[in-house]
C-alpha cells in the first residue's frame, strides 16, 4: 500500500509540484484526528513514513506529530512547525473528530478546514468513539495505515452488512449549511489495536445529536435509499427458533405532508436464514411472512425516524423537502407529525429447489 501511495506522488514532483522537492523532504500526511483537551484543541497527523528500509524507523509505516493550540488554527500550525519535512497534505484520506468536538466545536473545525489550502476536501471524516488520537494511533500489522483502514472498514461494511454511511468531506460540509438537511458522520471505537464500525452519529446543524448503532443505522440507509442491499430483518418464531430475511433491492419515499409524514417503501428481499420449519412450498407461507416481516420493518423504521424527531435533525433532509414541496421553511414541521407508514415486502421464491403450490 505504501509502494502504491508513493507510486501515484511521483508524477507530482516529475511536473514541478513544490519547487522540486525531493520525496524525502516531504512530510506525507495520510490522517488528522482532531480532540479537545484541557480547553484546548489537539490535533495529530499521522505520517506515512518514507525512509529507506535499513534506516531508522524504517519498518515503521506512519509515525506521528502532535500539537495542542487554543484554537483550531494554532493547533495545526504548530503540528506543522513541529515537523522536520515539509507538511504535505494533499493525500489526506480520513479526519477524525473525537465526540466532543463533534457535539461542541465541530463549527470550529469545519471552518478552517474549508478555507485552508492545505487540504483538497476529498477526503472522509469520521467520529471517534474516545480519543481522535487514540483510534487514528491504533496501528497494527493488520492495518499500519489507520486512515487508509478506517476507509477500507468503510467500503466493506457498506457492501455486507450495510450499516456504513460516508460520502467526501464536501458533501458532509453542504448538509451543514443547506437548510433542511443535516449531516451524519460513521462511528469507530478503538480498543487496543482493534478497530471497529460501532454507529452512525447524526447532527442538528453543526452539533452531534444521536449515535445510532450499526442495526438502525442500516435501517436508516434504507430510509435514504444508501445502497441498500443485504440489510437484513429477523423473527423469532413460535418453536425459538429464527427466520432471517435480506433485502437485495428497495425504493423507499419519505413524503412530508401538513399534518403527517408518510412513508412508502417497496422492499424485495430473501430468505437468507432459517430454521423455523415453514413449508415453503406453500405460497400462504410466504403471504405469511411478508405480513410479518412487514409489521417488524415498520417497527424498526418508526424507531429510527422518532429518535430523528427527538434529536431535531433533517439527517433523511425530511425539511428540505417539505420546503421543495410548499415553499415553507418550517423545517422541524415533520419533528411533531405522527407517521403513517406503507410497506410493500415481495419475497422472492427463486431459488429454491421445488416447485411453490398455487
Amino acid at each position: 500500500m505504501k509502494k502504491f501511495i508513493l507510486l501515484l506522488l511521483i508524477p507530482l514532483f516529475l511536473g514541478g509540484c513544490y519547487d522540486y522537492n525531493g520525496l524525502n523532504d516531504l512530510a506525507i500526511i495520510s490522517g488528522i484526528a482532531i480532540d479537545y483537551e484541557d480547553d484546548e484543541f489537539k490535533v495529530t497527523f499521522e505520517v506515512i513514513s518514507t525512509k529507506k528500509e535499513g534506516e531508522t524507523s524504517g519498518s515503521s509505516n506512519t509515525y506521528y506529530v502532535t500539537s495542542s493550540g487554543d484554537n483550531i488554527v494554532y493547533a495545526f500550525t504548530k503540528a506543522a512547525n513541529k515537523m522536520d519535512k515539509v507538511p504535505y497534505f494533499e493525500h489526506v484520506e480520513m479526519v477524525v473528530f473525537s465526540k466532543n468536538v463533534a457535539q461542541e466545536y465541530l463549527e470550529d473545525c469545519i471552518d478552517y478546514l474549508i478555507r485552508t489550502e492545505r487540504l483538497r476536501n476529498e477526503f472522509y471524516a469520521a467520529i471517534s468513539d474516545g480519543k481522535a488520537e487514540k483510534l487514528l494511533s491504533a496501528s497494527s500489522k493488520n492495518h499500519p495505515i489507520v486512515s487508509n483502514y478506517l476507509v477500507q472498514l468503510l467500503e466493506f461494511n457498506n457492501e455486507t452488512y450495510n450499516a456504513a454511511y460516508y460520502i467526501q468531506f464536501t458533501k458532509t460540509v453542504n448538509s451543514m449549511l443547506s437548510e433542511g438537511e443535516d449531516a451524519m458522520l460513521p462511528v469507530f471505537k478503538a480498543e487496543d489495536d482493534k478497530i471497529e464500525l460501532t454507529g452512525l452519529g447524526v447532527f442538528k446543524d453543526f452539533q452531534l445529536v444521536h449515535i445510532f448503532n450499526n442495526e438502525d443505522a442500516s435501517v436508516i440507509n434504507l430510509l435514504n435509499n444508501f445502497n441498500t442491499e443485504s440489510i437484513h430483518f429477523d423473527m423469532t418464531c413460535d418453536n425459538d427458533k429464527t427466520i432471517v430475511i435480506a433485502d437485495y433491492n428497495s425504493k423507499v419515499s419519505i413524503e412530508p405532508g401538513k399534518d403527517k409524514l408518510r412513508v412508502k417503501a417497496v422492499i424485495n428481499a430473501r430468505i437468507s436464514e432459517e430454521t423455523c420449519g415453514y413449508d415453503f412450498k406453500n405460497a400462504d407461507t410466504y403471504k405469511e411472512l411478508e405480513s410479518e416481516f412487514e409489521k417488524i420493518i415498520e417497527k424498526e423504521m418508526d424507531k429510527v425516524l422518532r429518535k430523528l424527531q427527538d434529536s431535531e435533525s433533517n439527517a433523511l433532509n425530511i425539511g428540505k423537502s417539505y420546503y421543495n414541496k410548499y415553499r415553507e421553511k418550517d423545517f422541524y414541521l415533520w419533528t411533531k407529525q405522527d407517521i403513517t407508514y406503507d410497506i410493500d415486502l415481495k419475497i422472492n421464491k427463486k431459488g429454491l429447489t421445488f416447485e411453490v403450490e398455487t
